[in-house]
């Protein structure tokens, strides 16, 4: 997780009584160069405890590994998969 990432996390937990009670929606969506199937374990561990501990309902994770370049990712599967979570977010 970027060091960005992590103040926007940390910055939300400042907050976190007045996010509980708006029962928001969350999804994630992240690419990485690396295609290893452990190359998302952390952040999507720490994404799962932001929403249990926030109380948001998770609509779902995109994460787009060996999607290293612009090009790369638009020939994975991930740019399909993101249209259709964000169809469902409305």
């Amino acid at each position: 997780m970027s060091a960005q990432l992590k103040t926007m996390a940390d910055r939300f937990c400042a907050f976190n009584s007045s996010i509980q009670r708006k029962h928001m929606k969350s999804a994630l969506l992240a690419v990485a160069w690396n295609s290893d199937g452990w190359t998302f374990d952390a952040l999507e561990a720490h994404y799962k405890t932001l929403v249990r501990y926030l109380n948001l309902q998770d609509m779902g994770m995109i994460l787009g590994r060996g999607c290293g370049t612009p090009d790369m990712t638009r020939h994975s599967s991930c740019t399909q998969r993101a249209y259709e979570l964000g169809s469902c977010l409305k």
